[in-house]
């Protein structure tokens, strides 16, 4: 009876031991996981870093900002402007815009 109980001991201490090595394996996985996580957005800030470095994406940054680059001018188109009264006439005398289209893909006839 000794006998079996000992074993019946010994059987839950594998169990439990077993148990908390799977709990352990579990929590080393999801270690490696976040780890590779935290590495692939290491690469990706690197990868960003080394972007915003070069000439391009500064030249780019400056013109957002309104800077312009040596030999270069800003032209300014008005947009509120109101058009002058001969390409108003030329635009309604002309023909219309299906007609346009026609002879454009079909040539004229």
């Amino acid at each position: 009876m000794s006998l079996a109980l000992a074993g019946l001991v010994l059987a839950a201490a594998f169990v439990g031991l077993t148990v908390q090595g799977n709990a352990i394996a579990r929590e080393i996985a999801a270690y490696k996981n976040d780890l590779a996580t935290e590495r692939a957005q290491q690469d990706a800030w690197t990868a960003q870093i080394a972007n915003q470095k070069t000439a391009d994406y500064v030249q780019q940054k400056a013109r957002d900002y309104g800077y312009i680059g040596a030999n270069e001018s800003l032209i300014t188109v008005r947009r509120d402007a109101q058009p002058s009264d001969a390409l108003a006439r030329a635009v309604s005398e002309g023909p219309s815009r299906v007609a346009r289209w026609i002879t454009f893909f079909f040539g004229a006839r």
